[in-house]
């Protein structure tokens, strides 16, 4: 099978949420990936500067990063899709209201209100925040993606702010978190920007992930595989359903299509 590039979600694909680690695994398994000339993009909802570690340390240079809003192609960027202004302003101004904790991601710094509720802090205690700005003047950074934490506030709160907008709830296991990014921006359209840009058919792709926001991913190449500890809705959708990322779930599927 030729497969020219190869997609990784990050949280719980390449991670391992227990322990915050990359297998050692898929650390070979993505040099492997290198050696055979065969692209690698982490793609995720996590900022620039969250990813960039991670790349580091697979030596990947190639990100997709807030489900789609930026992306990155060899250290160069190829698309940039930030939240309007008037959109974040009026998100910061309701949550400061609420008492609601609001965290805003440029590509490079993380800000935000300082309100962090019970559920954000276990989240957010390894991020440096900076405070966010009270007028848009005092801050020229671009927010290519928001986390919102509900404390006193209700979602219905926020979906008035604009019509530009999407919120994708975290989960039952974070049941107040959710992301917000702008409309028609996901996985799925980044990397059919990434295949254009490489000139690669869908049918040359593979891609690995395990939450409901890597669906459209997995539906847009030939091989859309699974975690072993993906949700049941993603597992439904995939081609091929592995092991879980602490029993090397992407190297014993590269080895099942004979990738590696």
């Amino acid at each position: 099978m030729s497969i020219k590039i190869v997609f990784f979600d990050l949280d719980g694909t390449l991670v391992d949420n227990t322990t915050g680690k990359v297998p050692a695994s898929t650390i070979q398994s993505i040099q492997t990936l290198h050696e055979k000339g065969i692209h690698v993009v982490v793609a995720t909802g996590r900022s620039y500067f969250f990813a960039k570690s991670v790349g580091e340390q697979l030596g990947v240079n190639n990100f997709i990063n807030c489900s789609g809003a930026y992306i990155t192609l060899d250290g160069t960027e190829i698309y940039k899709d930030p939240i309007p202004t008037g959109d974040w302003d009026r998100l910061v101004q309701i949550s400061s209201l609420r008492g609601d904790h609001l965290s805003c991601f440029g590509i490079e710094e993380t800000f935000s209100n300082g309100l962090a509720a019970e559920v954000a802090l276990p989240i957010l205690n390894h991020i440096d925040c900076q405070v966010i700005p009270s007028r848009f003047p005092d801050n020229e950074v671009e927010y290519m993606g928001m986390c919102l934490f509900l404390d006193r506030g209700k979602i219905e709160d926020y979906a008035h702010v604009s019509d530009d907008l999407q919120f994708y709830h975290w989960g039952s296991e974070i049941p107040n978190a959710y992301n917000i990014e702008r409309k028609g921006n996901n996985k799925a359209r980044a990397v059919e920007q990434v295949l254009q840009h490489y000139q690669i058919t869908p049918d040359e792709a593979m891609a690995f992930g395990d939450g409901g926001n890597d669906i459209e991913m997995l539906q847009m190449v030939k091989i859309g595989v699974a975690m072993g500890n993906a949700r049941d809705s993603l597992k439904e959708k995939a081609d091929f359903v592995t092991r879980t990322v602490d029993d090397d779930g992407i190297e014993y599927a590269l080895q099942a299509f004979h990738i590696l």
